[in-house]
């Protein structure tokens, strides 16, 4: 009896921690925020007051149980050298409509990240209490468009730092 009670935990455990990436229904408040995030996107514009091309790469990860974010800036300042920041997480399903995640960027930071799922947004928070502390926001806004706007928490309250408005990538065929 016992060895049976151990065995459905271990099932119900087992299917609770199912990949990220759910099969695809048709409709999006049932589809994984990641698949709907699922591929590459680019925004040109500006990104930290400066003309810049940006891209991101949402792409499922090691076997499924994360999904990678790729994210770089190529800034041209009008004055000065061209410089390029990079940053890379990895999200994992922590349960409902959240998330646990990672962040490490060219600059040296790396930050944990806690993200909720907001009908078709994804709103992460990064960052500890003690030290630098952000907030961003992907949001679907219209069909092939994926706003990203980020804050940074300062003694004075957040203050957003940067917005793109990005374009799915054409996939080859």
């Amino acid at each position: 009896m016992m060895r049976r009670i151990i065995i459905a935990v271990f099932v119900i455990l087992a299917l609770g921690a199912a990949p990220v990436a759910q099969a695809e229904s048709g409709d999006d408040a049932a589809r994984s925020i990641f698949e709907l995030f699922d591929g590459e996107w680019r925004s040109d514009g500006s990104a930290f007051g400066v003309p810049a091309s940006s891209r991101m790469v949402w792409t499922p990860a090691l076997d499924g149980k994360y999904v990678r974010l790729d994210y770089g800036i190529e800034m041209q300042p009008a004055q000065g050298a061209a410089s390029t920041f990079q940053g890379v997480a990895y999200y994992r399903d922590a349960g409902g409509s959240n998330y646990k995640a990672f962040w490490a960027d060219n600059s040296g930071d790396l930050h944990p990240i806690s993200a909720q799922r907001d009908g078709d947004a994804l709103v992460a928070h990064w960052g500890a209490e003690g030290s630098k502390q952000g907030r961003t926001r992907y949001q679907l806004s219209a069909p092939g468009k994926l706003e990203v706007t980020d804050w940074i928490k300062t003694a004075d309250g957040w203050r957003q730092f940067n917005h793109n408005v990005f374009e799915r990538a054409p996939t080859a065929n």
